[in-house]
């Protein structure tokens, strides 16, 4: 599949109600609840970059131990991506929906009763799964049901509440630590609380009618959008996207056909800019408190817990930016940016707190800005038998970079500094800007049939 360049201006008779209907409460609210599955995520990821400073004297982990830890999450989002992507696509979006927020739940919940490294290892294994779970889940429901002029900032905004989530979590975890010996217990268990929250909402949204449509229940998907939006649709609009023949099993079979269908190139794009995105910043993140200090900061969790905010902001500019300059100039310009802040924080000499706060500020502001890109184009460059395939092997594969530079970070660090790390980083973001300028495509003015489509 050849990725377009430029986008073109959707014809008068595409998806006249599905990509073109008019925003409504309806699509706010699913927009809403979607965010609940992103917030969660950023929380309990966040939450560890707070508690594992504590958690390391209280288990008594070593330097290996540290690194498995961190990077277990990372590696359950692996897992849950590549997993189940596929089942979503084959069991449908609501049911999954539901299911890997309740593992939020208990296995947040039981966090606080570990008295071993290898219990916390497990149950980080498990969070990370769901939290790989809801990555296709969230970004393919969101996309199927809103329409085409709400889809770019929608899903950019399922980042903004990770973002938002993985701020919360620190400052929770600030205030958390007065709690006593026992304080990290408390700072993971309480990822329970958001995660009820929006498992109750969730129970109320409809399945997607795309994705009843792709199953052959044409007359169940006009049901749910005559109920929920109030209109007509006709079967011809529901089957654009679906002409290929249904599929029974579980789904992992649909990993062979994003290969067979020709999508192999949007599927080796979405994973590199995206594991060229988050291998250096989840690093950064998960010890960001310790490479703070080892530039003279003190006060690390206050000022971790800013710099965080001011990454939330970074996620709101490129949520209104996607629409209006584009996916492809988004992508491109926040690699460049994100270059320019680690390359400062590697040359300059660096004598004030405030300048490397500020760096590191800068470094989280433009990754966020770009990250929102990592739900866009997945979403909308796979047709909706497959669209949580691709976003589970985007996702997936994004891990295995981000898993890596967390566990090998704690041993590139004491081997060579936090600025021989952090130029590990630029080579990695550079490699994202070549990807980027060689495949991303635009995408803003496309229906979904457009943007799926192989030219």
């Amino acid at each position: 599949m050849s990725l377009p360049r430029t986008s073109r201006e959707p014809h008068q008779n595409s998806s006249p109600t599905l990509d073109n209907a008019p925003v409504t409460a309806f699509h706010r609210r699913m927009v809403l609840v979607a965010m609940g599955g992103p917030f969660c995520d950023g929380y309990l990821l966040g939450i560890m970059g707070v508690a594992l400073s504590l958690i390391t004297p209280a288990l008594a982990l070593d330097t290996l131990w540290t690194g498995l830890v961190a990077a277990s999450v990372l590696v359950g989002v692996f897992l849950g991506g590549v997993v189940f992507g596929p089942i979503t696509d084959r069991a449908g979006r609501h049911l999954m929906y539901v299911i890997n927020l309740a593992a939020f739940v208990i296995g947040s919940a039981l966090q606080f009763f570990v008295t071993e490294a290898w219990q916390l290892l497990v149950l980080r294994l498990f969070i990370g799964i769901a939290i790989g779970a809801d990555y296709p889940i969230a970004s393919a429901l969101t996309t199927e049901l809103v329409p085409r002029r709400m889809r770019g900032p929608a899903l950019s905004g399922l980042v903004l509440a990770w973002w938002v989530g993985y701020g919360v979590s620190y400052w929770a975890g600030w205030l958390l630590l007065g709690t006593g010996d026992d304080a990290w217990r408390w700072m993971l268990a309480s990822g329970a609380v958001p995660a009820v929250l929006f498992l109750l909402l969730r129970a109320g949204v409809p399945e997607s009618p795309r994705w009843l449509a792709s199953r052959g229940r044409v007359e169940e998907a006009r049901e749910v959008v005559r109920r929920h939006l109030g209109q007509e649709v006709s079967a011809e609009e529901l089957l654009v996207e679906t002409r290929q023949d249904r599929r029974g099993g579980s789904g992992m079979g649909n990993l062979a056909e994003i290969f067979r269908r020709g999508y192999g190139i949007p599927a080796l794009f979405c994973s590199l800019f995206w594991i060229c995105q988050v291998a250096p910043a989840f690093a950064v993140r998960s010890f960001q408190p310790q490479m703070l200090e080892s530039f003279g900061v003190t006060g690390t969790f206050g000022a971790s817990a800013l710099i965080t905010t001011i990454a939330v902001a970074g996620t709101g500019l490129g949520l209104v930016v996607v629409n209006r300059i584009g996916r492809r100039p988004l992508l491109i310009g926040s690699f460049l940016c994100i270059n320019v802040s680690l390359i400062a924080l590697i040359v300059l000499p660096l004598h004030y707190a405030v300048l490397v706060v500020g760096l590191f500020a800068a470094f989280q502001f433009f990754e966020a800005a770009g990250s929102g890109l990592q739900f866009v184009y997945p979403s909308e460059l796979f047709p909706t038998d497959l669209r949580a395939t691709g976003v589970g092997v985007a996702t997936a594969m994004s891990r295995v970079g981000s898993a890596s530079s967390t566990f090998l970070l704690p041993m590139a660090t004491a081997d060579l500094g936090v600025r021989g790390t952090l130029a590990i980083g630029v080579a990695i973001t550079l490699i994202g800007l070549v990807v980027s300028v060689l495949l991303a495509p635009e995408t803003k003015n496309l229906g979904l049939a457009e943007a799926s489509s192989r030219a």
